[in-house]
């Protein structure tokens, strides 16, 4: 067998090129005659092992009458040999073969048979008849020198398969530890999200209810409020009635007139805010069509948001429907529309949409359909977004703070809520989930099928 040898440094400082070529050709071709031979070796070594597996996988009387015959041919050579050329290691082959493929009691017998063997082809070389005693106690020695390799292999053999059982037990328990850790490992990391979530939960729970108590309060200090408010806006503006009157004739007291009552009704149309929120009307519940109410919104809201540069689009639903009031959504999505379009610098659309989903509404899994009114402005700041909802909020010279409250309270009573998502700078989608109304759809599905009932008993 080769082996790789590694080239010679030629002292000097100045080689040839001539001489380095070569020597790149035969280290090249060394390397090659080396992966050659690694590569016959793998392939010798390869078929001894399926060798070594045929012997032991041999039926047990076939070894032992194949390890007999070895035997034998081991004491002919013994006989035809004599004294010129030992030969009695051999007997260790069938030996040391039926020890290992068949076990202890197939190599106590053939060692018992080879020192007979070993004692046949002695005495019939006939040149230790003068001394019996020697080939007897020659045998006895080879014989207990067989005795000594059995239980040697044996003991081996033993001691080899009990580590292979000990390294297949424990690389089971090492695969069952694994596995148990892995398990406890996902059990553990479940058991700490459902934490996290239950901890979540609570805590935006106990932000709604903080909220809801807040709001509550306002709400009352509110409904107080403009309830004092009213009946002196009321006796202005019926004063300021009267007095516009007496000033018909004087244009610029007429000017100043206008100025009060305009501001007159702004107070009034805050004051009339401030009711709604702290006292929202009950809702009249009728299934209305989505699709139609956003067409309704778009003509009326088009004429005016498109003077200032902005385009109100529906997009195609499919036949959706709700049971709310339609005075409320009506109110909610105009609301809604409104804020998109004043959050717009320039031109830019704003997009009326529904979708069917599933969404959690009253503490379960429900079918809903959501209405988004989407825009392209310049999205929600995240310091504004944290007060979005809080009454009296804005940051609109001439806004109130009430629309989004109102619009979530309105939404509420309803049965739904009121979502959305932004992004700083690609704009904003406002979402109002309802629970879908299925109750036309079913009727009208079970009335398609008992008019084809009827048509089919027709045909019969």
């Amino acid at each position: 067998m080769l082996q790789r040898r590694v080239p010679a440094i030629i002292p000097g400082t100045a080689l040839a090129q001539s001489a380095n070529v070569v020597s790149v050709a035969e280290s090249s071709a060394e390397d090659a005659v080396c992966a050659l031979d690694d590569e016959m070796s793998e392939l010798m070594g390869f078929a001894m092992k399926r060798v070594v597996t045929g012997l032991a996988r041999m039926p047990k009387p076939l070894i032992i009458f194949l390890a007999l015959v070895l035997a034998t041919l081991v004491g002919g050579m013994d006989y035809a040999t004599g004294y010129d050329l030992q030969v009695t290691a051999f007997y260790l082959i069938p030996i040391c073969w039926a020890c290992w493929a068949v076990g202890r009691k197939a190599g106590l017998f053939l060692a018992a048979a080879c020192t007979a063997i070993w004692a046949v082809a002695n005495w019939l070389t006939g040149q230790i008849s003068l001394f019996p005693m020697i080939l007897v106690w020659n045998a006895l020695m080879l014989l207990t020198i067989f005795v000594v390799a059995v239980y040697s292999v044996t003991a081996f053999l033993n001691a080899y398969r009990s580590l292979a059982e000990a390294q297949v037990l424990l690389r089971d328990a090492n695969e069952h530890l694994e596995k148990t850790v892995q398990q406890r490992t996902a059990a553990l990391r479940a058991e700490i999200a459902e934490r996290q979530r239950l901890e979540q939960a609570k805590f935006q729970a106990e932000r709604l209810l903080e909220r809801q108590e807040k709001l509550a309060v306002l709400g009352t200090l509110a409904a107080g409020i403009a309830h004092e408010i009213r009946n002196p806006l009321t006796s202005l503006k019926a004063r300021l009635y009267t007095l516009e009157k007496h000033l018909l004739a004087a244009p610029a007291a007429r000017k100043d007139t206008d100025i009060i009552n305009a501001e007159i009704s702004r107070l009034e149309r805050i004051v009339q805010n401030a009711l709604s929120f702290a006292r929202p009307a009950d809702p009249k519940l009728e299934t209305i069509a989505v699709d139609t109410l956003l067409r309704e919104i778009q003509g009326l809201m088009s004429p005016n948001l498109e003077g200032r540069g902005v385009r109100l689009v529906v997009e195609s639903s499919p036949e959706l429907s709700v049971r709310a009031d339609s005075g409320h959504l009506k109110q909610v999505l105009v609301n809604l529309a409104r804020n998109a379009a004043e959050a717009i610098d320039g031109t830019g659309t704003v997009t009326l949409r529904a979708r069917a989903a599933q969404a959690q509404l009253g503490g379960r899994e429900t079918a809903a359909v959501i209405l988004e009114v989407s825009d392209t402005g310049k999205g929600i700041p995240p310091e504004v977004e944290k007060r979005l909802f809080d009454p009296f909020f804005t940051t609109k010279e001439t806004g109130t703070g009430l629309g989004l409250p109102i619009s979530a309270r309105l939404v509420q009573k309803q049965g739904g809520t009121l979502q959305y998502q932004t992004r700083p700078g690609h704009g904003t989608t406002f979402g109002v989930v309802l629970p879908r109304e299925i109750h036309d759809t079913a009727e009208s599905a079970n009335s398609n099928a008992n008019i084809q009932t009827g048509g089919d008993q027709a045909d019969r």
